[in-house]
């Protein structure tokens, strides 16, 4: 239940502007180096779930005789009124959830629909990194990732440009003692990345296509120390470089989680 209920927060901006990424079936590694430098890669499925809340239906409450507090039946007028709070409320509702999605890079046609979902391929082709970006279809974008860079302040992925709220798969924080947590939280087909499936399959409950859940491996590989990791078997190690393996699948409670020391330490 707590797991939940964290992902339910972490989630909210999303259920707000309408979208939920998450991984599908995958193939993630990190290279990770005492010096700081960094490779990472990503190569599979990302699906996009449309977040936003069907319609409201209106739903007449029930009416009371004041003397009795028994049920009774509504006259018309109040009818009437009621059908009116329900109808501003609902305006006040689509102004106010239109103007945080305006705020944080949603559209109009809804970050779920196949044309934001394509404006959003488009989006990732021009960031650095996206090597192969093309929609399936079903809310499934096909992708090819990798990108080299250096550990000065941190690293998350995906990040997209304009300013649209997403979970990362992947971070990576530095620490003031030089060392690099790596968390992977979506890496997880009963823990974080499970639940972010669930609240998927949830709101696509009414579709044909089942929304499909984190399936693949995450390979971690470095030539500093390794502090802490959540493997099962722990490392390898061969010619000074070790290497942590993690087979994401419904089994897998709790994302790939290591604590790397880099030179220095």
């Amino acid at each position: 239940m707590k797991m939940i209920r964290l992902i339910a927060a972490l989630a909210a901006p999303l259920l707000l502007t309408g979208c939920l990424l998450s991984p599908g079936k995958f193939t993630s590694s990190l290279d990770l180096k005492r010096d700081g430098s960094f490779t990472f890669t990503y190569a599979g499925e990302i699906v996009v779930t449309d977040m936003a809340p069907p319609p409201a239906e209106f739903s007449a409450s029930p009416c009371y005789r004041e003397d009795s507090g028994d049920e009774r039946e509504c006259t018309s007028a109040e009818l009437d009124q009621q059908r009116k709070d329900f109808d501003e409320a609902q305006a006040a509702n689509k102004g106010e959830a239109g103007m945080l999605t305006s705020a944080m890079g949603g559209e109009k046609a809804g970050l779920g629909s196949d044309e934001s979902i394509a404006e959003l391929v488009e989006q990732l082709k021009k960031q650095e990194g996206w090597k192969k970006v093309s929609y399936r279809g079903n809310r499934i974008i096909d992708v090819e990732y990798a990108i080299t860079g250096t550990i000065a302040h941190g690293f998350a992925f995906p990040l997209v440009d304009g300013g649209a709220a997403i979970m990362p798969f992947v971070t990576l924080i530095k620490r003031k003692d030089g060392s690099v947590k790596v968390s992977a939280p979506a890496y997880s087909g009963g823990g974080a990345g499970g639940e972010m499936a669930s609240l998927g399959a949830m709101a696509a409950a009414g579709e044909k296509t089942p929304q499909p859940k984190p399936e693949g491996t995450f390979t971690l590989t470095t030539d500093g120390r390794i502090l802490t990791n959540n493997t099962e078997d722990g490392p390898t190690s061969a010619a000074g470089v070790s290497t942590l393996t993690w087979v994401v699948n419904s089994r897998m409670d709790k994302g790939p989680e290591a604590l790397i020391g880099l030179a220095g330490q």
